[in-house]
C-alpha cells in the first residue's frame, strides 16, 4: 500500500524535545518494516524512511502558522498527494486531509489532543484512547471534569464517530538495562496540567526519593512553561528528597530519556488533565518500569491497575498508598505487556486494517 504520512509543522522529527509528535515517526518506520511504501509530509531533516517532501516548519515560534505551513505543503505536494492510496494527516488543522476527503480520496485523520472545531468534518478519525473517543463524541476538551476546566477553552463541535489506535513506540529501543536505583522518577513537560507540583508534594509528604526531569529553564522556548520550571524548583526548596535532572536537547535527549525510565523504581504520571493517551507511560513499562498514574483519560486504559502500576483518584494519600506497593509489581510483565500491546508494529498493523477499511469504502466521524 502506498501511505502518505502528514506530520506536524512545529519540527522535524523525531522532535529536540519530549513530545507525542515521536509516534508519527514510529509509524512510518513499522509501515516501511512490513513492506509499504511511505511518503512522509514533513518538516525538512525529518528522519523518514523511504521518501520525504517537505513541509514548513515553525520551530517553535508562533509563525509561520499552521494553516499557513499545512497549505504551502499542499500546494507544493498535491499531484503526490493525489497518488498515494490513502493519506493519513496527523497535522494540527486537517486541511490536506480535508481538502482530499472532499474530492473523494481516501484519508484517515488522527488528532493529537481532544481538538475537534476544524474547518470542515474530518473524516475517518482515529483518536488515542477510548476515554478520547468519548470526550470527541460530546465536544468535551482535555481539561473536562479537571480542577481547570476552563484551561482547554470552550466546548468544541462534538464529532460523529471515531475509531481507537493506541500509539506505539520503539520496544526494541526502549528495553530494561542494568538494577533499578531507589528513586521515583516524575518526567514531564513544565505545565500544571502535567501534575509537577503534585509530585514534589508527594515527596514532601512521603520523603521518596524523586528525580524530576525536563527541560532546563534556559533551554524552554515559551516564557510560560520557563516559569513553570522555576516554579517547580523554588517549590522543592528544603527538600533533600527532590532534585532536578535536567534533559538534554537532541540527539541525546531520547537517550537521557530511557537511562532515566530504566533506572527509576517507578514513574509518578500524576497528570491533572484527561490524558490522550501518554506516550511516557508506555516508554516507562517498555523499559520494565511500573507507572503510578492518576486516573484521568487514557491512564485506566493503558495502565493495568495492580499488574503494570496503580490507576489512583487525585490525592496524594493515593499516591502514597500506591508508593508504598509498588514492589508488588513484577518488571517484566510491565515489559511484556508493552510489547505486546503498544509496539510500533502493533500499532501499524491496527493503523492498516483502518486504512483498508477506507479503502473499501467505508465512512465514520465527521
Amino acid at each position: 500500500m502506498k501511505v502518505a504520512i502528514v506530520a506536524t509543522h512545529s519540527f522535524p522529527i523525531p522532535p529536540p524535545t519530549h513530545t507525542g509528535d515521536v509516534v508519527i515517526l514510529d509509524l512510518a518506520v513499522a509501515l516501511h518494516g512490513l513492506g509499504h511504501e511511505v511518503t512522509m509530509y514533513a518538516p525538512a531533516g525529518t528522519k523518514a524512511p523511504g521518501r520525504l517532501l517537505s513541509m514548513p516548519a515553525s520551530l517553535g515560534k508562533s509563525a509561520p502558522s499552521s494553516e499557513d505551513c499545512e497549505q504551502q505543503c499542499f500546494n507544493d505536494h498535491q499531484t503526490a498527494l493525489r497518488t498515494e492510496d490513502i493519506v493519513h494527516d496527523f497535522s494540527i488543522t486537517k486541511r490536506i486531509a480535508e481538502t482530499l476527503a472532499s474530492e473523494g480520496r481516501p484519508t484517515v485523520s488522527t488528532p493529537l489532543g481532544g481538538v475537534w472545531a476544524h474547518p470542515a468534518p474530518p473524516l475517518n478519525i482515529c483518536v488515542w484512547s477510548e476515554a478520547m473517543r468519548q470526550r470527541g463524541l460530546r465536544g468535551a476538551t482535555d481539561y473536562e471534569g479537571t480542577p481547570t476546566p476552563g484551561m482547554g477553552g470552550p466546548p468544541q463541535r462534538p464529532i460523529k464517530d471515531a475509531h481507537v489506535v493506541y500509539g506505539g513506540i520503539d520496544t526494541d529501543w526502549y528495553t530494561p538495562e542494568g538494577p533499578k536505583e531507589s528513586f521515583f522518577l516524575w518526567m514531564n513537560r513544565w505545565h500544571p496540567a502535567k501534575g509537577y507540583r503534585q509530585a514534589i508534594d508527594l515527596a514532601s509528604a512521603t520523603g521518596i526519593e524523586l528525580v524530576m526531569a525536563g527541560e532546563h529553564p534556559d533551554n524552554e522556548m515559551f516564557e510560560y512553561q520557563r516559569n513553570c520550571a522555576l516554579e517547580a524548583v523554588e517549590l522543592a526548596k528544603g527538600l533533600s528528597n527532590v532534585r532536578f535532572c535536567w534533559l538534554p536537547a537532541d540527539p541525546d535527549h531520547h537517550t537521557a530519556k530511557r537511562e532515566l525510565y530504566r533506572q527509576a523504581r517507578a514513574l509518578i504520571y500524576s497528570v491533572k488533565f484527561q490524558e490522550p493517551f501518554g506516550l511516557s507511560q508506555v516508554e516507562s513499562l517498555a523499559c520494565g518500569t511500573p507507572v503510578i498514574g492518576v486516573g484521568y483519560g487514557s491512564v485506566p486504559e493503558v495502565i493495568d491497575h495492580g499488574e503494570t502500576g496503580f490507576v489512583v483518584g487525585d490525592s496524594i494519600a493515593e499516591l502514597a498508598a500506591e508508593v508504598q506497593r509498588i514492589g508488588n509489581i513484577d518488571p517484566r510483565i510491565c515489559r511484556e505487556e508493552a510489547v505486546r500491546r503498544f509496539d510500533r508494529r502493533v500499532m501499524a498493523e491496527n493503523y492498516l486494517a483502518e486504512y483498508q477499511a477506507v479503502v473499501n469504502g467505508q465512512v465514520w466521524g465527521g
